[in-house]
This record gives structure tokens, sequence and C-alpha cells, in this order.
């Protein structure tokens, strides 16, 4: 057998279909166009949350680093930090925390660092320098702007702070100034290695150890050759170095991607799915599309078989088409997703805590996006390229799209043929084209619902109900940055100050939370239940538990409440029953169930709790409650212990301290700007006082809401754009196909307004089998997609809605009404005898 080189007139053949197809080309390109936008535009948006996250969270933690080893003594540090495994290294020691007044807002902490550290820890200086000599410091504009000092170098801060219990008053230079960071845990500033060598230098590291204070001890922070496997990699160093988890705390840097996937499985079957949807749409589309070119043409298809053109050419010219109209569409796709994802990105970001925007334009988000879209269009061509390749001269002279399988039957009426039936019938007679139309558009107004009713379901009192339970919340600032009761704290709210709002005008009554920790003396209940649940407890933590039960006491977070906190409380009930007047007695408490043990103590048991002047008194638990909101209660949680709320009367017989934690208040609406005003105000004059107010969080809420709206009515709408164009796909392919048929049924004396008549009932047909499909079908599959994605959130609550079906099913009846109608005009070009002779 002699080869030919034919691949000039393949090329040839492909070139010439293609200019031929003009309007094929343009429904072609144009799905392939919405398809390739999808995709770039998820890619855009999830790569540019990856790194916004991954940043956000790197200055959150303080450093780019992969992870480190916490409070190392000096012989520890030395014998870590040469390991192999450790690429770059980042020292610092801590000294203490600075303990101004006006710092109150903010922890500002004090330790050395070395180069590598500080401009690794985002506190490179963008005025002056690294300081060098004892009585210079490196401070953040935050710390300067809560000091009310202008942000200039070489001028004098005093410092508060404490090293082994002694208080110093310090007054040093600043050598330099680096930008402050909200989004921080804290702000840091830095003194020089002369600093702490003469201030640290008769420390006892294994003391302070005990202790927990971290002054004087070591961080060492480090960079391994990869992010992967950060916490395996800081467990194998201190084997090597000959030491212990045990003996060692280490921390890994969260901020990488590696180290939250295996968290983020959720994260990851959405996103498969999401991909997944796109496809289908765009197979669907696309498929069509060809499918039409193939029917229309396939005459032309088994000529070239006739003159010896084999299947893998005719795979071959199609292909071409395809991978030409690819190179048109995907670029136009890539540039327009990429657009979306840029203007969408910020919008979704806004309803995170992370401030600063990244926008990735990684080479990933187009190489994904491009094989993504090939992919979805060479699936969508291979039954169309299958079809044409297959077909033999003969059959392409009767080949009309409908299956040849399927054995015809012969329906008998006694009424005559009638329109509607007719048209019923030419609906089914293709299962498999009629499924695919109905399932494109079944599925842009699924997912329409789907959107609708999660954005439905967002519920404003479950988003408050954690953050905030009235108007306004006042407290002092270590309230609101969970460390209330934490070190040193300053009495900023006080009984005065309630007064004095609940005399504003438009205030209600003012109601009020105090705090104090207290030891409790351990009874065999509560022996019996930590024993029962220490085991399921983290090593650490059991040595905690350990200790408590050698003392025979366990730390309990005590709170004092005014009667109008109750029914915030009472929203928590898990046992009991809350008798207002029998806790105004002051024999009862509440008991929060401890976030770690469970239940303590079972309502009806009673507890000795006592008195900082030396007395005692016991109290009945009276209900138990559970995962009670951070506004009322200080925002850490101990190991062994639980909260426990009594009113304030018995509070102030069991602590000496008077200072109010936080205060909970409603306000006439005409009033709320007046309030604000006046807490803005005494804040001035008090810097260590704070506030929340609810109408922030409703705002924010309503932020959210209306991105979810945006991205997810734009998808809808996309998807409902793609399912639109297949619809008057198949219902062209229907009508190129069955040119003859409409001459025979003319030729026996269908009018014009008949045959209109009939396409059109087939299209009405299409779209009531869809609202049929969607309404059966689809608003069961809408509650299962909800429930899954959104079902989990706290603020979701499932309401059953049928708004967009029903809004949607007069405009795809019209649709269906109004296509056919046009692609109908395309037969009347043709007399009945030319069309008669086409298939001849």
């Amino acid at each position: 057998m002699i080869r030919t080189n034919n691949k000039e007139v393949i090329n040839r053949l492909s070139k010439n279909s293609f200019k031929y197809n003009k309007g094929r080309n343009k429904f072609a390109i144009v799905s392939i166009i919405l398809t390739t936008l999808l995709f770039t535009a998820f890619f855009t948006i999830q790569m540019s949350m990856i790194k916004s996250t991954q940043y956000e969270t790197m200055r959150m933690v303080g450093g780019t680093f992969h992870g480190g080893f916490k409070d190392l003594n000096t012989k520890e540090y030395e014998k870590i930090k040469d390991n192999k495994l450790i690429k770059e290294k980042y020292v610092s020691i801590f000294v203490n925390l600075a303990q101004n007044k006006e710092l109150a807002k903010r922890q500002t902490e004090i330790k050395y660092a070395d180069k590598n550290y500080i401009e690794n820890g985002f506190a490179k200086p963008f005025k002056g320098n690294i300081p060098k000599s004892k009585n210079e410091i490196l401070v953040d504009t935050l710390t300067l702007d809560a000091l009310g000092i202008p942000k200039e170098i070489n001028q004098k801060i005093n410092l508060k702070y404490f090293i082994n219990d002694k208080e110093y008053n310090t007054e040093f230079k600043v050598s330099g100034i680096y930008k402050g960071d909200k989004v921080s845990m804290a702000s840091v500033l830095y003194v020089s290695k002369d600093f702490v060598e003469e201030e640290l230098k008769g420390i006892d590291q294994e003391k302070i150890k005990k202790t927990g204070e971290g002054t004087g001890l070591i961080d060492l922070e480090v960079k391994f050759s990869n992010s992967l496997f950060i916490g395996k990699k800081l467990e194998k160093v201190l084997i090597e170095s000959g030491l212990s988890t045990k003996e060692i705390n280490t921390g890994v840097n969260w901020a990488y991607t590696s180290v939250n996937l295996e968290e983020n499985k959720g994260a990851v079957f959405g996103a498969i799915g999401f991909l997944a949807i796109i496809m289908l749409a765009g197979y669907l589309i696309i498929y069509n599309v060809f499918y039409i070119s193939i029917v229309k043409d396939i005459k032309f298809y088994g000529l070239l078989k006739t003159i010896g053109t084999t299947k893998k050419q005719i795979n071959k010219i199609i292909i071409k088409q395809a991978l030409k109209m690819c190179m048109i569409g995907i670029p136009i796709g890539i540039a327009l997703g990429y657009f979306i994802g840029v203007i969408l990105t910020p919008l979704l970001v806004r309803q995170t805590t992370i401030v600063n925007i990244e926008i990735s334009a990684s080479p990933i988000i187009f190489i994904v996006s491009i094989v993504f879209s090939l992919i979805t269009v060479m699936i969508s061509i291979y039954k169309p390229s299958k079809i044409a390749s297959k077909v033999s001269p003969i059959e392409a002279l009767r080949y009309s799209g409908a299956s040849e399988k399927t054995r015809k039957k012969v329906k008998k009426t006694n009424s005559g043929a009638k329109i509607k039936n007719m048209a019923l019938s030419n609906v089914f007679k293709n299962k498999s084209k009629s499924f695919i139309v109905i399932a494109s558009l079944s599925l842009s107004i699924i997912l329409l619902n789907c959107v609708y009713t999660v954005i439905y379901g967002l519920d404003i009192d479950k988003y408050l109900v954690n953050l905030i339970g009235t108007d306004f919340t006042v407290g002092d600032t270590s309230f609101y940055r969970w460390e209330y009761g934490v070190g040193n704290y300053s009495d900023a709210l006080t009984e005065d100050i309630c007064r004095e709002i609940e005399n504003l005008e438009g205030v209600h009554s003012v109601d009020k939370i105090y705090h104090k920790g207290v030891q409790l003396p351990l009874i065999d209940e509560m022996k019996k239940n930590i024993e029962r649940k220490k085991s399921s407890l983290e090593q650490d933590y059991q040595k905690q538990i350990n200790e408590s039960l050698k003392n025979k006491k366990i730390s309990i977070e005590c709170y004092g409440i005014d009667e109008g906190i109750l029914p915030f409380i009472e929203k928590y009930l898990t046992k009991g029953k809350i008798d207002i007047e029998k806790f105004k007695s002051g024999n009862y408490i509440i008991l929060d169930e401890s976030w770690y043990m469970g239940r303590l103590l079972d309502v009806g048991s009673k507890v000795t709790i006592p008195f900082e002047n030396g007395k005692s008194k016991e109290y009945e638990v009276m209900a138990t409650v559970q995962v009670i909101p951070l506004y009322l209660r200080t925002g850490y949680v101990g190991i062994e212990g639980s909260d426990m709320y009594l009113p304030i009367s018995e509070f102030k017989n069991i602590v000496n301290n008077k200072s109010v934690m936080t205060a909970m208040f409603n306000v006439d609406h005409s009033q709320i700007n007046n309030v604000k005003n006046y807490l803005e105000n005494k804040i001035k004059t008090n810097p260590t006082l704070d506030y929340k107010m609810k109408l922030t969080y409703i705002n924010e809420f309503e932020d959210m809401a209306n991105t979810y709206k945006i991205v997810g009515y734009g998808l809808s709408f996309v998807l409902g754009l793609i399912g639109i164009l297949n619809f008057n796909n198949v219902m062209m392919t229907n009508i190129i196909s069955r040119k003859r048929e409409f001459a025979i049924l003319k030729s026996i004396g269908m009018t014009e307004n008949q045959l209109k008549k009939l396409v059109k009932l087939e299209g009405l047909y299409y779209a009531l089998l869809t609202i049929f499909i969607v309404v059966v079908i689809g608003l069961p599959l809408t509650k299962k997609l909800v429930t899954l994605v959104a079902g989990g959130t706290m603020i979701f609550s499932y309401k059953f809605t049928m708004l967009p079906i029903i809004i949607s099913s007069p405009i795809l009846i019209i649709i269906s009404i109004i296509v056919p109608t046009i692609c109908i005009k395309y037969t009347e070009k043709d007399s009945i005898v030319e069309a008669l002779r086409e298939n001849e």
C-alpha cells in the first residue's frame, strides 16, 4: 500500500468547512468564551483568595517563616540552631508587655530580634534604622499613634513594663519606625541586643519556663527547603537535636496552604462540584453546536467517505475546526474571565476578615483555564465527531439525527391527526436530544433557585446572636481583645459611667456583667466527671488537669450579672430551668458547661464558693448552659473549668474587685447617633474604654448578602444564557434535520400557520417539561445542595421558596415560543419541491 501525504488536503478541507459554517462558528465561539470565562473567573477568585488569605495570615502570625521553636533556653537553642534541615533562621528574645495606659487597646510586646527576623516579620523600618545601642528602640506607627507622638525618629518615648515582677519606666530613643498592622495579633517594639544582654543578664530561664511568663526565653523561627509537612520537619529537628515535643513547644505558620489542606476538604469538594457544573454547562452547548453542524453537513462527510477519507481523517477535520474556534474563544474568555475575577475578588474578600487584597496573576490560572476549556471542548465534540466519521454515504442521505435503532410505532386515532399530539410526539422522537436541552435549561433554573435559597436563608438574627445582643455594648478594651482579667487591666468601665449612660435620652436599662476568676474546691462529682473526660485530651492538657486534681482545686470564671442578662443566657439552656425569682434570691448559680470537660456539675448539685474575705457559701446549680457567646463572657477558655453566673449582689460578696467587664443596653432609634457621639467623646478622655454597636454588624451582614447576590446571580445569568443558547441550537437542529418532513406536511395540506403552531407547541412542551423537572426533581435537589453547602454555617436557616421558578417560568415559556418561530423561517427559503429533493 502506497502511503500519501494528505495533511495539506485535510487542512484545506478543515479550513473551507470552517469558512462555510460561519453561523455555527459564532455560536461555538460564544459557547467557548462563556465556558472559559467561567473557568478563568473561578480560578482567578480562588487563587486571589488563597494569596490574600496566605498574606493576611502571615501578617497576623507576624512573619513569613514556616514554623518555629518557642520559649527555648540558651542550651536548647544551641542544640537546634545548626540543624541541616533548617535553611534560614530568625531569632527573637521576649522581654515583656508594655503596660502604658495608652496602649491598653492593643497588646504591645517588647522584644529583641535579629535583622532577619525584623525584615521577615513585616517590621522593616521605613524611617531610621534597627536599634543598636541600649537606649534605642524600633517602634510601629500604631504605637506612636496610641501614645500621641509624631512619627519622627530620635524622639523620646517612655515605656512601662515588668521584669521579674519589678516595675520599670524606661526612656528610649526612637531609632526607627515601621508601618503598624492592625491585622497582626500585637504591636512589637524592638530593643537592641545590648539592652537584652544587660537587662536580662541574671534571668533564671528555667524558672521563667515554669511560670510561663516568657521573659528572657528565645524564639527560633525557621524556614525549610519547602512548606510541605512543616510540623513533621519541626519534630524531626527536635529528635535529631536530642529533644522532644514534650519539652519544646513548636508552632506551624498556618498561612501556608499545605497546612490547611486537610482541614478544608469541604472547600475542595465544593470547588470540584463547581468545576463540574461549568464543564457540564459548557458540554451541553458545545456538543449541541457541533451536533447541529454534523447533521447539517452529514452529506458532505458521506461524500468524503466515498472518496476514501478515513474515520481518523474526518475526526482530524472536526478537531482542527474545534481547535481553531478555541484559538479565538479561549483568549477572549480568559481576558473577560480574569477581568470579572479581578472585579469580584474584592467583593468576596470584603466578607472575610482580610484587609489587604492580593490579586493573583499566576500563570497557573491561565494554564489551568486553557486545559479545562480544551478538555470540555474535546469531550463535547467526541460524539458528533464519531457520528460524522462512522456514517456511510447511503446513511448520510437519510440521516436526520433521530435514532435509527428506535422502532417506529404506528399510532391509531379516531379523531384524526392533532397538532398538539404531533408536537408532543416530536419532542420525544429523539430522547437524548430532549434530555440535553431540558437538562441545560433546568440546570440554570435549579442553580438560580439554589443561589436565591441561600441568600433568602441568610438569617440576620443568627448572624447577630453570637456577636451582640443589644444596640450597644460598652466595656474595657481588654474585653474586646478577649483578654479581660489577664494580667494587669484597668477599671475602664465603672458603675458611675453605667449610670451616666442610663441617664442619656433614649437609653433603656443598662445591664452589667462583672467578672473574676476563682478557685473552687473539688468535690467527688467534679472529680468523677474530670477523670471520665481526661483521657480524651492532649497530653499537655492532661498535665494541667492532673495539677488541678493534685491541688484539689479547679479554675472557674465567675460572673455577676444583672437580671436583664438572663434572657440572653436562657437561649443556650441545656438542662434545668431558669427561675428569675429563685436566681435573685442569691442561693443559685447557672453553670456553663466546660468546652473541654463537658458538664462538671449536674442540675441540683451543690458547690461551695470561697470568698476573697475568707468566708464561703454553698450554692445550688439551677440550670446548665452551653456555647455562651463572647459578648457574655471573656474570650479565653480554660481547660478544666467552666463559667458560672450569679446575681451581682452575690458576686460582690465573693470578690473585692468591683470593675464592670461589660454593659449592654438598647437605645431608641432616633437617639442612636447621640449615644454613639457620647461614647466617642468618653473614649477620648478614657482611652481604655471601648464599645460595639449592632448597626455596624447589620451593615456588615447586608454587604455580605449583596456580595452573594452579585456572584450567585451573575453565575446563574451566565448558565441561563448557555441554557437559552442551547435551546436555540436544539430547535435549529430540529428544523434543519426536518426540512423534508416539513415539506411533506406542507404537500399534504398543512398550512404555514399550522406548521408554526406545531414548532411553537414543541418549544412550549420543552418549557413545560423543564418546569416539571425543576419542580419535581429540582426542588428536592435544591434543598439537598443548599443544606450541603450552607447548612453547616451558623447564619443560615433553610426556607422553602419557589420564587425564582415562578419568575423564570413565564420568561422560559415566552422564549420557547419566540425561538422556534424565528427558526422556522429558515425552511421558508426553499420551495416544497426543493426541500423534498434535498435528501433524495
